[in-house]
């Protein structure tokens, strides 16, 4: 027999439907492998009562009693509803019967019911607001929240945000820096050049799906540029690691070949070579016209050997290279459209990349990026890079990290 299960949809048609069979309580428990009591329970608690429209006149001087309806001794007996009488349609005694789907509907009602309102004890909410209301104030998410302070946020996330909307504690849902904002889409009807057609030749999405099949167990590194103001030619470089979501981000001065070429150059610089071909193998990026030098990007700048393949999404296609659009959003915390980056230095960028790299997410198992990219290159690869871990409760993602 089933021990403490609510009762569904079903079983509650299977008790009306066994009613009007004039079916017993006895029977219809066993039919449904329930306890008798649950049944009777059941029944008694949802019936639904019908006062008929004839009524004796019995007393003038009690407006308590005035009425009286007449009384139908079946209902008397188990189970005490007129769901199995033959002559309840034209009945004019008052019943009770029991209705599958409003005994459910009143059921979800009192579940709904339940479960509002706060189940937490002012001590909680106070040690609550004392710990996490700082952290909310740097810019950290729910997610990293959660990971760093089970002890005190051992409640799901639904009810977090839930009291947050009800002002339960003192940081409010403004205070959270995820505030979907949709770019306007771009309509650009110019047609590439010939030469830009003929780059894109052997390194289309479909041949970066033939080579990672070809090649699972390569490190695939997407890379992209964030713009500021449209009036200033000052943007970012970001490179990131799918594996680990670890992120690059380094200043340009203009959006050009030129720029990109020179920080994969320097890239060369600070990393040996082998360390570099493991670091680098396959690039993902978009159709961004900054990425067209990819000689600068695949050749080693010293020898001219091919150590990297550089591929390029589908046209309009940014999902395609979806795990860095999404990275971005965390570049947007702290510098918000529009913003411009005349002021930022690469020292800034260094801060800026250590505390999202910092950051936990529930998809690394709880882990930062910055951790999951020890399993790809040893720290002192990450120290030559200015990358550099924070601990949790110092991560700081809004506007005032860089000010």
């Amino acid at each position: 027999m089933a021990n403490y299960c609510h009762l569904s949809y079903e079983d509650r048609k299977n008790i009306e439907d066994g009613l009007n069979d004039n079916k017993s309580i006895y029977t219809i428990s066993k039919e449904l492998n329930r306890s008798y009591s649950s049944i009777y329970r059941e029944i008694d608690r949802n019936k639904v009562y019908y006062k008929p429209d004839n009524h004796k006149y019995i007393n003038f001087s009690d407006p308590k009693d005035i009425y009286k309806y007449e009384h139908c001794t079946k209902l008397d007996k188990s189970p005490h509803v007129c769901n199995g009488c033959k002559s309840r349609s034209g009945c004019r005694k008052e019943r009770f019967t029991y209705y599958a789907r409003k005994a459910d509907d009143s059921y979800h009602e009192i579940k709904s019911e339940a479960r509002k309102g706060i189940n937490l004890t002012p001590e909680e909410v106070f040690k609550i607001n004392e710990i996490i209301t700082p952290l909310v104030k740097k810019g950290q998410t729910t997610n990293h929240l959660y990971i760093n302070h089970p002890d005190i946020l051992n409640f799901s996330k639904p009810s977090f945000y839930n009291y947050i909307n009800q002002g339960v504690f003192e940081f409010k849902p403004m205070d959270f820096p995820r505030i979907v904002k949709y770019k306007k889409r771009k309509n650009s009807n110019k047609r590439r050049t010939r030469k830009e057609r003929e780059i894109r030749i052997g390194r289309t999405y479909e041949d970066f799906c033939k080579y990672i099949l070809e090649n699972p167990d390569l490190n695939i590194v997407e890379i992209d540029t964030v713009e500021g103001l449209q009036e200033e030619s000052d943007c970012f470089l970001t490179i990131l690691w799918r594996k680990s979501k670890f992120m690059l981000i380094f200043k340009l001065e203009s959006q050009t070949t030129d720029e990109v070429t020179r920080i994969f150059e320097y890239l060369q610089q600070t990393l040996n070579e082998e360390d570099y071909k493991k670091l680098f193998p396959v690039i993902l990026t978009d159709n961004g016209h900054e990425f067209f030098d990819v000689l600068n990007i695949e050749c080693n700048h010293k020898t001219g050997e091919l150590i990297t393949k550089l591929f390029f999404c589908d046209p309009h296609a940014s999902s395609q290279k979806g795990m860095i659009e999404k990275n971005h959003e965390f570049i947007r915390y702290v510098l918000p459209k529009p913003s411009s980056f005349r002021n930022i230095n690469q020292n800034d960028c260094d801060i800026l990349k250590n505390h999202i790299n910092s950051l936990c997410r529930d998809s690394l198992n709880g882990k930062s990026p910055y951790e999951a990219m020890l399993f790809l290159c040893n720290e002192e690869i990450l120290h030559s890079l200015n990358c550099y871990y924070i601990e949790p409760d110092e991560v700081q993602l809004n506007q005032k990290l860089l000010k």
